[in-house]
């Protein structure tokens, strides 16, 4: 809202103004400017003359000595009321009656030296009053124009003072008027009272009207133009007002404070008027803001854009994170770390790079690990980051930090380091979190992020992680490549083991067929088929494996739980190896399979896995004894098989129950490389788990635990008898 112009206001206001203006008092008759129409103004003068001679004929007795005194009072009255003319008529026609009726000799025309002078002295007399009434006359005239002006005046100074004071209670301004040297409120219009926050400021000084400290800076300047009589002017002066809820906002005026003056010149007065700036200041602020973001988010796309083809360059996860590190420094951050994921949980620290502004040994000590649980993924930011959620900081604080680390050493390092913005971004590529990288500015740079650079900052990593990601997919294609073709090498060799000698054996036996025309002797053909069936039992073995591990790749592995006797499945495998374990020089010593150990799994699943246990221990027990031991307690059974044999290297562990898995050469021992793995995804399965612990040359120690189980859990029974019978069905 503006105010209107003064040439406008006027336009607009003329119709009123000449209605609110009185009209200036009109004179009587007397007083206008002929007194009326020139017959009746003279006819006045004869009518008092002869009214004149009547009352003087009338009272002569009485007037004989006073003959020109009622002559002298209608000259009066018709210069009173005619001016000058009538005056001067009445004058001469009194001066004739006189002479003629009232003077020696009576009712004649004579002039005596008497008379003449008597005619004189009146004559002087009526021209002396004619004068004195026609400036009277006049001077009733101006003082009346004057009156009428005055109050003209008047009316017209209340209309413009009542419109000045319209305009002033509704401009767009804070408007006020300060008296005396303690600057009493002497008028402030509503939007100045409304700022001030107090609905009643007339009477009080400045110094007793808004916040203290807004009061009193406002008290120095009114001081200060009191002072020096100088007007004082200002653009954008940041104010804090209280608003109506209590709070306190900063506020921008254009100000101006003018002296008023006393007739005498002395300041008696202030005036202020301010415009209320704060949402142009505001506004600007966010343009100024909103260009600077347009200009970093111009160089951080530009920044992305280089780093989507510069990430590409290598599918080495390593060299990837170096490459992000020396995007982000010193662009991005003055320090950048990069910590990976690790399958146990734990995180490790790959990179750390810093600005040249920034200390290279406080860059060591990063290095170093910190030890677990005292590092930020077992802290609150920690609970942040494992959600794939950042951990964001503006302005770094201790109890920022101590989010971060509670180890004492790191917390001073932290600080040392004087960090003044934090941003823990994780690297998340297909739902999966690969690691955390983590974005730093410090004092020393003077560098700042808020929260519109946290998305340029998980831009960044998201793009790194998908790089991360592509290497390792490129690392793990590469892998599975490699043990796709040593486990075609492997099977093809395994599968040709047990064809070799079966063959042989098939063509001996048409050799003795070609050299004997008669019967074959009993004894021979069996071991012949002894050795065929072995070797046949081998390949179907071989087969079932391949088939059980496209079941479990798949997702079609079923089972059918029943109550099983673990102790007795185990002697029953025992004694069917007996006669293996024996060939290889080993002997299985049992140990806790007297008591029966019941629970609800299915039972050749279960017989596989003690199977692969124990035909592994035999394996590889190079001929020494093998103990089998069954434990049952606290609701689970324990099977262990512990041989003496060639045992398995601490680095291989790990690795063991993956598939394709091989912790031996398969040079000097067959195998596909899939019984573990198959015994570790059956005991899953069945509710159970494996391990295995292993010493380099000692042997090795391979733990089954399962729950025991005596009924059968609910709607299991039934399931296991529907298996059962759907079993039967496909038997028959």
């Amino acid at each position: 809202m503006t105010a209107p112009s003064p040439s406008a206001s006027r336009g607009a206001r003329a119709p009123r103004k000449a209605s609110l203006s009185p009209a200036p008092d009109r004179a009587p008759e007397a007083f206008g400017p002929d007194g009326g129409s020139a017959p009746l103004r003279y006819g006045l003068a004869v009518v008092g003359v002869v009214l004149a001679v009547l009352l003087q004929k009338a009272l002569w007795p009485l007037t004989a000595g006073t003959p020109l005194l009622p002559f002298f009072a209608a000259v009066m009255f018709a210069s009173w009321r005619g001016g000058w003319g009538p005056g001067l008529v009445a004058t001469g026609l009194s001066m004739l009656a006189v002479d003629y009726f009232f003077l020696v000799p009576l009712d004649a025309w004579s002039v005596t030296p008497g008379s003449l002078l008597t005619l004189s002295l009146f004559f002087g007399l009526c021209v002396f009053v004619t004068v004195l009434n026609v400036r009277l006359r006049q001077a009733n005239v101006e003082r009346a124009e004057l009156l009428a002006r005055e109050r003209t005046a008047r009316a017209a100074a209340e209309y413009e003072r009542s419109r000045l004071h319209e305009i002033f209670m509704h401009a767009p301004a804070h408007l006020a008027i300060f008296r005396g040297p303690q600057h009493r409120f002497e008028l402030s219009n509503p939007l100045n009272t409304l700022l001030v926050g107090d609905p009643a400021p007339l009477g009080k000084t400045a110094r007793e009207v808004g916040p203290r400290d807004t009061a009193e800076r406002v008290g120095q300047l009114l001081d200060r133009v009191y002072t020096t009589g100088e007007p004082f002017q200002t653009k954008e002066l940041p104010l804090r007002i209280q608003e109506p809820s209590g709070a306190e906002r900063e506020y921008f005026f254009d100000l101006t404070y003018m002296p008023t003056r006393d007739p005498q010149g002395k300041v008696d007065g202030i005036s202020a008027f301010a415009f209320d700036v704060t949402d142009h200041v505001r506004a600007r602020a966010r343009a100024e803001r909103l260009t600077r973001e347009l200009s970093h988010n111009e160089e951080h796309l530009r920044l992305l854009a280089g780093a989507s083809s510069f990430l590409a360059t290598s599918l080495d996860y390593e060299a990837t994170l170096h490459n992000v590190v020396r995007l982000v420094v010193p662009t991005l951050a003055d320090w950048c770390i990069v910590d990976m994921a690790m399958e146990d949980g734990t995180f490790l620290r790959m990179e750390v790079a810093h600005a040249r502004t920034e200390s290279e040994t406080h860059a060591q000590q990063l290095r170093t690990p910190v030890p677990e649980g005292q590092c930020y993924p077992s802290m609150a930011a920690g609970t942040l980051l494992l959600k794939g959620q950042p951990f964001f900081v503006e302005d770094v604080t201790t109890v920022d930090l101590e989010q971060v680390t509670n180890e004492p050493r790191r917390m001073e390092l932290l600080q040392a380091m004087k960090m003044r913005s934090l941003a823990m971004v994780p690297l998340v590529a297909r739902e999966r979190t690969l690691g955390v990288i983590i974005f730093a500015t410090s004092h020393a740079s003077g560098r700042s992020y808020t929260k519109t650079d946290l998305p340029i900052l998980q831009e960044m990593a998201n793009r790194a992680a998908l790089s991360m990601e592509n290497a390792r997919l490129y690392r793990e294609a590469r892998e599975a490549v490699r043990l796709r073709d040593e486990f075609l090498s492997i099977a093809s060799h395994e599968l040709k083991t047990p064809l070799t000698p079966l063959n042989l054996k098939l063509q001996s036996l048409r050799r003795e067929l070609e050299r004997n025309p008669g019967p074959v002797p009993r004894a021979l053909v069996e071991r012949y088929l002894e050795v065929g069936s072995r070797q046949v039992k081998k390949l179907g073995e071989l087969v079932n494996d391949l088939l059980d591990v496209s079941r479990i790749a798949a997702g079609r592995l079923a089972l059918e739980p029943a109550r099983v006797d673990l102790a007795e499945l185990v002697r029953d495998v025992v004694a069917s190896y007996e006669g293996p374990a024996a060939r290889s020089g080993s002997s299985l010593r049992l140990v806790g399979v007297d008591t029966p150990t019941l629970g609800w799994w299915d039972r050749p699943r279960l017989e596989q896995v003690v199977v692969n246990l124990v035909d592994n221990a035999i394996k590889y027990g190079q001929g020494r004894p093998i103990d089998i031991r069954l434990e049952a307690r606290d609701g689970r059974a324990t099977l262990t098989v512990r041989d003496q044999g060639i045992g398995i290297a601490a680095e291989s562990l790990p690795r063991l129950f993956g598939r394709f898995e091989r912790a031996v050469s398969d040079r000097h021992y067959g195998g596909l490389g899939l019984g573990l793995y198959i015994t570790r995804t059956l005991l899953e399965a069945m509710g159970g788990t494996v391990r295995a612990e292993s010493v380099l040359g000692q042997g090795s120690l391979f733990t089954v635990e399962l729950p025991l189980q005596v009924e059968a859990p609910a709607g299991q029974a039934q399931q296991a008898q529907q298996a059962q019978e759907e079993a039967r069905a496909r038997g028959s």
